[in-house]
């Protein structure tokens, strides 16, 4: 009869823990949204990525050290970049360019006679 006792005490307190448990995970995993609008949008889907043509690169050289190079300035076709980047090969980071439209002016540097890429990011 103890025994009987003890095991129904078990599982009283074992489906205690049960329910208290998926009860807490219920609630950590619960999100509300204050009404339909308030949700927001999601979705998926694929487009063409068209890419731009880079002309009319030109490179500034330093005053001092023609051997540097100091900026660059190019055109971009179609004309609907917002943002645009350069970097000649072994330079560290991207420059940041300007112009808004065609050309584009970025203060690359590097070295003139090691430059054998000019590396050009752009997006509308």
């Amino acid at each position: 009869m103890v025994n009987r006792k003890r095991k129904r005490r078990i599982a009283i307190v074992a489906l205690l823990a049960f329910v208290l448990g998926t009860t807490a995970f219920a609630y950590a995993a619960s999100i509300t949204f204050n009404g339909a609008s308030n949700a927001g949008a999601a979705g998926q889907g694929s487009g063409t990525i068209s890419g731009y043509n880079v002309t009319s690169i030109h490179y500034t050289l330093d005053a001092n050290d023609p051997s540097n190079i100091t900026g660059v300035t190019f055109s971009l076709a179609p004309n609907t970049a917002t943002t645009v980047k350069a970097k000649i090969t072994g330079m560290a980071n991207w420059a940041v360019c300007t112009g808004g439209t065609s050309p584009w002016a970025c203060p690359v540097t590097g070295d003139a006679g090691s430059a054998v890429n000019l590396e050009v990011a752009a997006a509308d």
